[in-house]
């Protein structure tokens, strides 16, 4: 090949890769980097039905970096509430902080293992229900206690590993921990598991008589309970390295939970 066909092809070489690049980016598609978001929030950021607002806020720190600000209580009382149905796996008490938990059900529920059975029956969509009545029984007929856990029937977490965080925290100022999502105008934690300190507990209890309606999902209702963008107040906890939500494995062991709701 001569030295000046060589040269055209590399030219055509060159100008077919260019054309390539622009062909992507006119996609949408960037080498070595994401497009840019177009997106523009919709509807009327106050309206707790529409997830689209997005506060341009940083997440808050992780708890196992917070440095103490005062020594732990030397004995931490907790209640762990989780809310049982006949969607629950007969065995969801094959982990021992489910075992531990106290299981708030619905009125009509044929499951066992109870704890509370609870003035009405629940379905998916109607959680945030659950969750306000479970809170009103922990405020008017139960015990308080130091702390308050609300997990999943399917979060996968070590007894100790939670022991470890109620001790963490307990020194700290942070008054809520879980996975903190920060998509409405309020912070809220995602729901497989929020560990928050008895102070919330006595400030949603004074909020109940009049609280209006509330988001369907009962993890973002109790953030709007809380109604606080404080990031001082919130805490991350460093999921997945302390729990898993339906699916684990290790070398001996893998725990896989089916997507299952009572819709």
């Amino acid at each position: 090949m001569s030295a000046v066909a060589s040269s055209k092809l590399r030219l055509m070489l060159v100008i077919s890769m260019l054309a390539c690049v622009l062909t992507m980016g006119a996609a949408g598609h960037y080498l070595g980097s994401t497009a840019p978001s177009q997106k523009k929030p919709r509807g009327n950021p106050d309206n707790p039905e529409n997830p689209d607002y997005k506060q341009i806020l940083p997440y808050v720190k992780q708890l196992s970096k917070l440095k103490p600000t005062h020594p732990a209580p030397a004995d931490i009382t907790t209640t762990i509430f989780m809310f049982r149905g006949d969607f629950s796996s007969p065995l969801f008490d094959l982990f021992t902080l489910q075992k531990r938990a106290t299981k708030f059900c619905d009125k009509d529920t044929k499951a066992e293992g109870c704890d509370v059975r609870l003035k009405e029956s629940y379905k998916w969509g109607t959680l945030s229900s659950k969750l306000v009545d479970s809170l009103d029984v922990m405020c008017n007929s139960m015990k308080r206690t130091d702390f308050y856990v609300k997990i999943d029937d399917d979060l996968i977490m070590s007894e100790s590993r939670l022991d470890e965080i109620i001790r963490t925290m307990a020194s700290t100022d942070c008054q809520v921990a879980g996975g903190i999502a920060v998509d409405y105008r309020f912070y809220w934690a995602v729901g497989q598991i929020y560990v928050f300190k008895r102070a919330i507990l006595d400030d949603i209890c004074q909020k109940l008589p009049t609280a209006t309606k509330l988001h369907a999902h009962e993890d973002i209702a109790f953030g709007m309970l809380i109604n606080s963008t404080d990031k001082s107040m919130f805490c991350s906890l460093d999921r997945p390295t302390n729990h898993w939500h339906k699916n684990y494995k290790d070398q001996r062991v893998e725990i896989h939970y089916l997507e299952q709701h009572n819709e």
